[in-house]
């Protein structure tokens, strides 16, 4: 019997670029991406991420602000992106900060305490909050399903995101969702796409959002079913490399 989607792992897992940009100036144009990401994370950290997890924009076509009254509504994802470079540090090093950078130096590295259930300061607004939307809606998660993730310890983070702030595109929601699957996949996490969908949009509600889960949604369903089309059209991707070997597959 085939699976409903909703029951199937909702990140699909890459161990080369070509994997997700076929060939040509797509691949290339990723390939520039991901280097520049990879450089500035070790430049700034000395070394380099476990993983990178992406997740899309979206455009709504129809209905605005009323996902979350119960009303129909009509987004689709864009090719405009976050992507989120993690590593997760050993338990053994003493430096247990969440440190959050940016490939864009107009953002300023934050640094929070690996406590997944701070406070989000809400009257000092500071863009690493999204991420710490994820860290804690992960972590709530987990209690909650009495999923194993061990103590919390430091986590080095790099944000690369295309999405125009402000624009009425999500970019907020994405840097949420990339976030959120970049933390499940160093703590070797995954969920079916409903329950994906849910708890990203629980995620984005501890900054203050009235968020319905239609951006969410849109991120975990987008897929295709034909093989003639590129898979940037996939809503998420998480791609794994490793120090010492390459690209490797990162297995959940």
């Amino acid at each position: 019997m085939t699976q409903k989607h909703e029951d199937e792992p909702a990140v699909p897992i890459y161990s080369t670029l070509d994997e997700v940009y076929g060939d040509g100036s797509q691949l290339e144009e990723a390939q520039l991406r991901f280097n520049v990401l990879n450089d500035k994370f070790k430049d700034v950290f000395g070394c380099v991420p476990d993983v990178y997890a992406r997740a899309p924009g979206r455009v709504n076509l129809i209905g605005e602000h009323i996902d979350y009254e119960g009303y129909s509504v009509l987004p689709m994802a864009i090719r405009q992106d976050t992507i989120v470079a993690i590593r997760k540090r050993d338990a053994g090093e003493s430096e247990k900060f969440l440190r959050i950078a940016n490939v864009n130096d107009k953002y300023t590295m934050c640094t929070y305490p690996v406590d997944p259930y701070q406070e989000i300061d809400l009257k000092n607004h500071r863009w690493g909050h999204y991420f710490i939307c994820g860290y804690k809606g992960f972590h709530e998660y987990a209690k909650s399903e009495r999923v194993n993730v061990a103590e919390p310890v430091g986590l080095d983070i790099m944000i690369d995101g295309t999405v125009p702030t402000g624009s009425g595109l999500s970019s907020s929601a994405a840097f949420v969702c990339s976030s959120t699957i970049a933390i499940m996949a160093a703590h070797n996490v995954n969920l079916p796409k409903k329950e994906l969908a849910q708890l990203t949009c629980v995620c984005e509600r501890h900054i203050g959002t009235q968020s319905g889960g239609m951006d969410q949604e849109q991120f975990y369903q987008s897929r295709i079913d034909n093989g003639t089309i590129n898979k940037t059209d996939l809503g998420l991707y998480v791609f794994a490399s490793k120090p010492s070997s390459g690209a490797a597959i990162f297995k959940f």
